[in-house]
């Protein structure tokens, strides 16, 4: 059961609260911001990981595995890792930089980067210069050429790691990683209540944002509770794509979901669009 609790850092607690005003003016603004419209090609890698690829870069979410050949050397690979379990990391993204070098890496600083890791990786002082280590609570810019910037803000993760919330030319891409409300029916009250409270608060941080693009846990493990994550996602931000994923090899479960949410939802206008995720290498161009 993939639902351990780690605390994670939060915001630095220099001047908290002018921290907090900054972002929010900012992001108040940024959030609603409609921005010119792009074609953006998704593919499914495996399990939470996908490969984003936008006009001027690529994002690699959670690689570890699936077939990377479709990249191309022009643009720019940013790299972001959620948290350190197998199934959200492969050490051997730190070897993309040999055919990659205009490359960017964000990683969760739960991932151990020891100097015996360091080593084991093959991280060169060159392309440590080139991973940033990254926190909850937090927001990192990227510049990919003069006039497009990337805002990067992470959410602290229900179970290990972050969430990325990125930004770019106004249109907002989101990544859960294991941020999820992992309620099980076989835990107590106490656990399960803990868990919805920790939950309820990083989903704050998202209230009515305007999300285009939507990665999401729907883990058939967790039974008859299975869609509670993702209804309490969908209840509080205007999503236009969301993929379904850490589905553990059943993608029925998405066709499930659908049937149920149309059920909930008979007779009433929902203009999210639930991707059908249903095996590795599957594509999708989309206009955002």
């Amino acid at each position: 059961m993939a639902c351990g609790y780690l605390v994670v850092s939060t915001i630095e607690q220099e001047a908290p609260l002018k921290s907090t005003i900054k972002w929010w003016v900012r992001h108040n603004i940024t959030r609603k911001m409609v921005g010119k419209h792009m074609n953006i090609k998704v593919t499914y890698l495996a399990h939470s990981g996908f490969l984003v690829e936008l006009d001027t870069c690529y994002m690699l979410f959670d690689y570890y595995k699936g077939n990377l050949n479709n990249i191309s050397k022009d643009k720019k690979l940013i790299v972001f890792v959620s948290h350190s379990h197998y199934d959200h990391f492969n050490k051997d993204i730190f070897h993309l930089d040999e055919e990659y070098p205009d490359i960017q890496y964000y990683i969760s600083s739960d991932v151990k980067l020891s100097e015996k890791d360091i080593m084991e990786y093959g991280i060169t002082g060159e392309l440590s210069r080139k991973i940033e280590v990254v926190k909850a609570g937090q927001e990192y810019n990227l510049k990919i050429i003069s006039e497009n910037e990337i805002i990067i803000r992470t959410l602290k993760s229900t179970d290990k790691g972050v969430a990325y919330l990125v930004t770019y030319n106004g249109k907002t891409i989101y990544h859960a990683g294991d941020l999820h409300l992992w309620v099980w029916q076989e835990e107590d009250r106490q656990y399960n209540n803990n868990m919805t409270a920790r939950f309820n608060k990083e989903m704050a941080v998202v209230k009515n944002y305007s999300i285009d693009v939507a990665f999401v846990p729907l883990d058939p493990r967790q039974e008859d509770w299975y869609h509670l994550g993702m209804d309490a996602l969908l209840d509080i931000t205007s999503i236009k794509h969301i993929f379904p994923m850490h589905f553990w090899d059943k993608p029925e479960i998405i066709q499930k979901y659908k049937e149920y949410r149309n059920k909930q939802y008979k007779g009433k206008s929902t203009d999210v669009n639930i991707v059908d995720v249903e095996r590795t290498g599957q594509t999708w161009t989309i206009d955002i």
